[in-house]
């Protein structure tokens, strides 16, 4: 008899909507996401990626649904229920952003703060960790994605490719559970895009859930034990990545894909 995996949900939504005034952007969300699992989020401009993942770390407070992490309910808004007040949603909040971590599309470091003290800031004021031990975190992890000779650099001094491996290395730090990658890529110059993409790729043998959505199909497929495919807010179709690149089942998955397809094929046509 074949083996069953019995990984543990790191992360479960189930039911989860998202409103901006009349404008529905998620609608009725459920997802779990495994211990160690690696998700890539794809789908077209507007369907509700971005939304999704700040839903997980509450960036963004669902108008509905449910968000559990680590088998524990951090926020359950029944449907057609008033918002939580001020003093539940900062303690979700906190319980959130304790396990997860997000990296953005425009990096968000401190131009204030050498590239060292971006990643131990962290460290130092949220976790209370000793400035000694939080300068050896940075440093080696800072060594990990290639910027030990730029420990002491401001951000101003650095390419777009390099604040973002900074970004990482301080998302990383905080060692949590859940790591969210805000389309990691799309803000860089073409040429910068490897540099970042090749560290996110060794960062999926690590031992934290990672979901990231992204616009690179053959990063996405190389790197992902799952895609999900989204369009107008909700999730339509979960699979492999062979399931999903190699035989779709949703129309709206295949025509996705077709685009693409064709955009790469043609890009002056696009």
């Amino acid at each position: 008899m074949m083996a069953v995996s019995l990984k543990p949900v790191t992360v479960r939504l189930a039911g989860v909507g998202k409103n901006f005034g009349t404008m529905q952007a998620l609608c009725d969300v459920s997802l779990d996401a495994l211990s160690k699992e690696v998700i890539a989020i794809i789908g077209p401009s507007g369907s509700g990626k971005s939304t999704l993942l700040r839903c997980i770390n509450l960036l963004e407070i669902p108008t509905e649904g449910r968000l559990e992490i680590d088998g524990e309910i951090v926020l359950d808004i029944p449907q057609g229920a008033r918002m939580p007040g001020h003093r539940v949603l900062d303690v979700a909040q906190e319980k959130a952003r304790r396990k997860s971590a997000m990296v953005f599309q425009r990096f968000n470091l401190f131009p204030h703060l050498r590239v060292r003290e971006n990643v131990t800031i962290g460290l130092e004021k949220v976790q209370k960790i000793p400035r000694k031990e939080a300068r050896r975190i940075a440093e080696e992890l800072l060594v990990q994605v290639g910027l030990a000779d730029k420990l002491d650099a401001w951000p101003a001094q650095l390419s777009g490719g390099q604040q973002q491996r900074v970004a990482i290395a301080r998302a990383v730090a905080l060692r949590p559970r859940i790591l969210l990658f805000d389309e990691p890529t799309s803000a860089l110059d073409p040429e910068l895009v490897g540099e970042v993409l090749r560290v996110i790729r060794a960062l999926a043998k690590t031992d934290a859930t990672k979901i990231i959505v992204t616009h690179e199909m053959a990063f996405a497929r190389a790197v992902a034990d799952r895609i999900v495919m989204m369009d107008q807010g909700r999730i339509i179709e979960i699979g492999t990545p062979d399931q999903i690149f190699d035989n779709p089942q949703n129309p709206r998955t295949r025509l996705f894909l077709q685009r693409l397809h064709e955009r790469e094929a043609d890009p002056e046509e696009a």
